[in-house]
């Protein structure tokens, strides 16, 4: 349990509370990401609602059908008959076969017990030219080895084919939107002569699939850790954790191991220097202003607290779902610093609003809605910032929020939450 920081919300089994500043990339949006893919969608009508809801939000509607089933569907034991039924009907009507046909199933197949396994074979043996993967959103799995969000991604990059032959590249896995090309590692790598490649670089199937011929994966979400892992049994690529931080040092120590392991020179002292000049500048402006992080704004809450505080900043609040095994020094070391709040973002006693008023500098939409602050920086699970670069771009937009007053409201239509 958390000490006499917490006013109201405790962490434990309780019951959830989503405000409407919760979601970002559902499964949907994700699986999306694979280029000339479809998906197909079976699941009882509210569960598909939500599907639609995601596709039409994020401009993906026309890459998804729907199959409504209802209880006499499962009562009759016809349930398993309709995905075969479904997937020809569907590729009748589609002008143009997809390369990926991606089959959603929602948490009441996981209590019928479909084989997807046998299905998935079936199909491709009618459908030889198509790659099938039984997907899940089945949320009761969040605190499983296994939630849908892994899954997913280990879906994702089982359709990379083992390649005979390797080259100067490595692979971004795990972040669904790509780094920002102003970021120093696309220069670092270049210098070196190495590509980097991310999923949304590709718009054909074929190109997607040179991604089996790099040689590193950077993993900068624990999310594909699994992936990562197959990947190195299935694909013989290593993976090297590369989760987003803010701190200068750990960004350097990256930067020194990921030199190691590819046996190149790499020279980071410009853009340290860099990031350092703006986190001066953005200190000046802010000053002693109270801060508050978002755990949805950034994979590494209590480490940005962290990074933030020896920078001199005046952090007062984070908003989290609890502890966060990546970063557990950083969580410890924030529970010792008094004057930190940590609110559990999820706990029912959030409706109260006790955390209305508050006078602070939000680093996501949580804290915003939460605090009813118009001083908000936009930004969802760290989504184009990586390294120095990172740093750069955060100092900026907290400038910027600081001196400019921002709707939430605004924030969260724009950012397309579907909860």
């Amino acid at each position: 349990m958390l000490n006499n920081q917490l006013s109201c919300c405790q962490f434990g089994s309780t019951l959830h509370y989503v405000s409407p500043a919760h979601g970002g990339w559902g499964v949907i949006r994700i699986a999306a990401l694979v280029p000339e893919s479809y998906q197909l969608f079976v699941s009882p009508f509210a569960c598909g609602r939500h599907g639609a809801l995601g596709g039409a939000v994020n401009g993906i509607k026309d890459r998804i059908s729907y199959v409504y089933i209802d209880e006499s569907d499962i009562v009759s034991g016809g349930y398993e008959d309709l995905i075969p039924e479904a997937v020809d009907e569907l590729l009748a009507f589609l002008p143009k076969k997809p390369k990926v046909l991606l089959i959603f199933v929602s948490c009441l197949d996981d209590l019928l017990g479909t084989d997807h396994v046998q299905l998935n074979k079936r199909l491709a043996e009618k459908y030889p030219e198509i790659k099938f993967r039984s997907c899940h959103m089945n949320p009761f799995k969040m605190d499983t080895k296994f939630p849908p969000g892994v899954t997913l991604q280990n879906n994702i990059y089982s359709l990379l084919n083992k390649s005979e032959t390797y080259e100067n590249s490595i692979n971004l896995i795990g972040n669904h939107a790509p780094i920002d090309q102003s970021c120093e590692l696309y220069n670092i790598m270049a210098t070196n002569n190495y590509q980097v490649k991310h999923i949304t670089d590709f718009e054909r199937f074929e190109d997607f699939q040179t991604m089996a011929k790099s040689q590193l994966n950077l993993l900068l979400s624990p999310v594909a850790q699994y992936a990562a892992e197959e990947m190195v049994k299935n694909l013989s690529i290593a993976y090297m954790p590369a989760y987003n931080t803010y701190d200068v040092e750990e960004i350097s120590d990256f930067y020194a191991q990921l030199a190691e392991k590819l046996h190149i020179s790499i020279n980071i002292s410009e853009y340290e220097l860099a990031a350092k000049a703006k986190i001066k500048e953005a200190l000046t402006v802010i000053d002693d202003y109270p801060i508050a992080i978002d755990y949805q704004a950034v994979k590494k809450p209590f480490t940005l607290a962290r990074a933030l505080h020896n920078y001199g900043f005046n952090v007062a609040l984070i908003m989290t779902d609890g502890t966060n095994s990546i970063e557990r020094d950083a969580y410890e070391w924030v529970l010792s610093q008094p004057k930190i709040r940590v609110v559990n973002a999820l706990h029912p006693d959030l409706v109260k609003f006790e955390n209305r008023g508050q006078h602070c500098l939000c680093i996501g939409f949580d804290c915003g809605y939460a605090t009813g602050s118009n001083k908000i920086v936009d930004l969802l699970e760290d989504e184009s910032l990586f390294g120095f670069y990172g740093i750069e771009k955060l100092m900026t937009d907290m400038i910027s929020a600081f001196e400019n007053e921002t709707s939430v409201k605004e924030l969260i239509e724009g950012a397309g939450l579907v909860i």
